[in-house]
């Protein structure tokens, strides 16, 4: 009996499998589901009514589609017929070529997909109907291919990156419309109006999402690093594949696109998510790294299905995105490091949809930070104005702003500070320093980074620098040029992604990458990852005093064979003044025959001179016309020109860097002690450089010194200024024994005679004794500042890393975080 039973449940359970099979092509998703719902319209409506940004994005939907919807009612052909011609069916098209027929049908799919917009906005059936007229000539060309044949611009990578995600999002914006009964479309083909078939659609959409995915070529392999390519196609397959109306075909394609994966379209859970650090952060260059298109996609998997919590699991990557606000310049220009451009932005996507997740998941912190992050960006725009213009082809979803977009109020949460003194970005072996002020930041805050690495679009940097000040980027680091184009010439490949392009140190003239490991082949840019060894505060902490901060970053550079630390600590001595001391050790573990200290700097002239400020002579020399003969010719000076050189000296140099555009300079001190010849020069033009200096050469300061440096670090105190004359007086070396430990900088600001002791050693139980000066350290970095100003004295001894700090008969033990401050009159 019991067996009976069974076989008669295995038969039931049987027969709803076939009819679930049979019946498979019911559809369970609503229409639309992309961007927003139809029980969502009422709220967006209601935004739209309340909200002048709002209205200005519709606004601007309708100067975009109005003009031709009122030429498509009378003559639909006009329209249709500019469609632009589509690939044969072969993707063998290179990016440049595709790139002009990408643009065309980009234009065109955007205008269907707007005009959905605004059928779902008015609920007017002309808009659907301009919506349809156009994809139906889509609809057309690809039903009859076959995924392997399916392309609309011969390439591989701009089809679902450009044309299909607006094709997609104009069905879902007009399905409830097309699938009536009794609508017709105008066919180019026939030249008439005929009924729509969505199985035609259908079949279309799915070799859409089968071009894109790829089934038929080689499988993903989970845990491997790969490009940003799969995450900027992934929209031409996320969108297509939830406009896939059989439940169960589009059950199967979005488990290939989030877990599978293919070699094209890897797996968004098992490949892409796991590349991002555990910062957050898409693991490139500054400007690659901003990967709005991630938070997106999570936000729409989320919406559509929330049973995978993929927002809850991925918060570290919505609070990462923050940490580019982190890294902006007083003037909110970006930090450079790697093929990364200054001036790109593209923060505030990941901030709009880092709150639309935050508030419809009840994420606190996170909407907290995004509508600070967003008040910033608006305030500094002059106020919040959608642009729906985009990125023209590289679109990045601009009308998001209003399915998602969230009023920012006006007065926020003032305890979150995007100002903070210390970022470490790890894979990029970055730190970051900031000195803030209240008032007028952008022209005397101070900002600079020291770091570099290995990383997809990374360069050849060693430890690099880049310091801001006076309202510019005054020694920047490389980035990358305006055209895809220029990054194959040898100006790029042999210079700005090299050593001499950066502000780094060279060793005996033969400081290179490996090509083994590179992330572009022949490119030799593998070099260590440079590491932070101390920072005070710590990342994204309080600092215990407003003058001082510092970070410490070390490199083991396996590839030359050298070991290399460096410093840098910016020091406020007043509300117009301040500097940046860098500390620069390095060492061959080999042969020690000389060291080179590269600097860059905007201006019109370098002025090298002692301290009595009488010039130097200078000797043409072709020093820097040389290579090791490697492909790319390291360490890449041949670029400099007009070389000229000073003798050697042990005495205590000046250098100021003029900017005549509007009288700013950079005041450069180098303490004696350390036989140096200082060769000046100039060097290719600075890119995204302010005033017109992005068409000058870039002065170049080189400093050579025999042996190491190490025991004898390079030390620059390099103060910005408004002045032609530096608040700083003379900088003069610390000495322990023979070795160089640090500096004493003399600064005269207003009626104060400010004197800084600062001692940098390298590792934190190093013990400095000065009996002259009565002073005593046992750490890694420490300062004494002693101000006079009329008859008073007053002393702050300040503990960036250490145990104990002495001065006189004044006394300073660190916390347990061995840190520690004393003010004292």
């Amino acid at each position: 009996m019991l067996t009976q039973i069974n076989s008669r449940l295995r038969n039931m359970i049987g027969l709803i499998c076939i009819i679930a099979m049979m019946t498979g092509s019911a559809q369970s998703l609503k229409h639309p589901v992309i961007y927003i719902t139809q029980q969502e319209r009422e709220q967006v409506l209601k935004k739209i009514k309340e909200y002048d940004w709002a209205k200005s994005i519709v606004g601007q939907l309708h100067q975009n589609v109005d003009p031709k919807l009122k030429r498509h009612r009378t003559h639909p052909a006009a329209i249709i017929d500019s469609v632009p011609p589509f690939s044969n069916g072969t993707q063998n098209r290179s990016e440049q070529d595709a790139a002009p027929l990408a643009s065309e049908h980009y234009n065109m799919l955007k205008l269907a997909s707007e005009a959905g917009m605004l059928y779902y906005l008015s609920q007017r059936e002309e808009y659907a109907q301009l919506a349809a007229d156009i994809i139906q000539v889509y609809i057309e060309e690809l039903a009859p291919r076959s995924p392997e044949t399916t392309t609309i611009t011969g390439n591989a990578f701009f089809d679902p990156r450009t044309t299909y995600p607006h094709l997609a999002l104009a069905y879902d914006f007009i399905h409830a419309y097309i699938t009536k009964q009794g609508v017709r479309v105008y066919s180019s083909k026939q030249g008439n109006q005929i009924p729509f078939d969505n199985e035609k659609a259908q079949k279309a959409l799915h070799n859409m999402v089968g071009n894109v995915l790829q089934e038929y070529g080689k499988p993903d392999v989970h845990g491997q690093v790969v490009s940003n390519h799969p995450i900027l196609t992934s929209p031409g397959a996320l969108f297509s594949i939830l406009c896939i109306e059989d439940d169960l075909e589009r059950e199967r394609m979005f488990n290939i696109f989030w877990k599978k994966g293919t070699a094209h379209q890897n797996s968004f859970k098992n490949t892409i998510l796991p590349i991002f650090s555990e910062q957050g952060l898409w693991p490139e260059s500054l400007s690659y790294g901003f990967m709005p298109i991630v938070s997106m996609n999570l936000n729409i998997i989320d919406r559509v299905k929330p049973e995978l919590n993929v927002t809850s699991k991925t918060k570290h990557i919505f609070n990462g995105s923050f940490l580019y606000d982190y890294l902006r310049y007083p003037d909110r220009r970006f930090v450079r490091y790697g093929d990364s451009k200054r001036n790109n932005d593209y923060s505030a996507n990941n901030y709009r949809y880092a709150l639309h997740v935050a508030q419809r998941r009840g994420y606190t912190d996170i909407e907290k930070k995004a509508k600070k992050a967003l008040r910033q960006a608006y305030y500094a725009q002059g106020g919040y104005s959608p642009n729906m213009t985009g990125n023209g082809p590289y679109d990045q979803y601009p009308h998001l702003q209003l399915f998602w977009g969230i009023d920012i109020p006006e007065h926020l949460d003032k305890n979150i500070d995007f100002n903070m003194k210390s970022v470490i970005i790890d894979h990029a072996g970055i730190a970051l320093q900031r000195n803030y002020v209240e008032k007028n930041n952008e022209l005397y805050g101070l900002c600079g980074i020291i770091g570099g690495a290995h990383y997809v679009h990374s360069h050849l940097t060693g430890i690099s620098m880049e310091l801001y000040g006076a309202g510019y980027v005054m020694s920047p680091n490389a980035g990358l040029p305006p055209t895809v184009a220029e990054r194959q010439i040898p100006l790029h490949e042999h210079y700005f992604r090299l050593y001499a392009g950066s502000n780094t140190v060279v060793v005996n003239g033969t400081s290179h990458g490996l090509d083994k490991g590179s992330w572009k082949g022949k490119a030799n840019v593998w070099q260590n990852t440079v590491v932070n060894r101390a920072a005070e505060p710590k990342h994204l902490e309080e600092g215990i005093a407003e003058e001082f901060s510092f970070a410490t970053q070390f490199l083991d550079d396996t590839v030359n064979k050298v070991t290399q630390e460096r410093t840098l600590s910016t020091i406020r001595t007043g509300e117009k003044t301040g500097y940046y001391f860098d500390i620069f050790r390095s060492k061959a573990n080999t042969v020690n025959k000389f060291h080179d200290y590269i600097y860059h700097n905007l201006g019109d002239s370098t002025r090298i001179s002692n301290l009595d400020n009488e010039e130097l002579p200078l000797k043409r020399t072709d020093r820097y016309q040389n290579d090791i003969g490697d492909v790319v010719k390291s360490p890449g000076w041949r670029y400099f020109e007009n070389t000229k050189s000073t003798e050697v000296t042990e005495s205590g140099i000046k250098i100021r860097f003029d900017i005549e555009f509007d009288g700013r300079y950079m005041h450069l001190f180098v303490p004696e002690g350390v036989p140096r010849e200082y060769t000046k020069a100039l060097a290719p033009p600075t890119r995204e450089a302010k005033n017109g200096y992005v068409d000058k050469k870039t002065q170049v300061l080189v400093i050579r010194q025999k042996g190491e440096a190490w025991n004898r670090p390079f030390i620059g105190v390099f103060e910005p200024s408004t002045q032609k004359k530096a608040s700083v007086q003379k900088v003069e070396p610390l000495l322990d024994g023979e070795n160089i430990v640090g500096a004493m900088v003399t600064s005269k600001v207003g009626d104060s005679l400010i004197t800084d002791f600062i001692i940098s050693q390298d590792n934190n139980n190093a013990i400095y004794k000065n009996k002259t000066l009565n002073l005593y350290f046992k750490g890694r970095f420490g300062i004494v500042r002693k101000t006079i100003y009329k008859n008073e004295t007053n002393i702050i001894l300040y503990i960036g890393e250490g145990d104990l700090l002495k001065f006189g008969t004044k006394e300073l033990k660190s916390n347990q975080e061995q840190q520690g401050l004393l003010r004292l009159q």
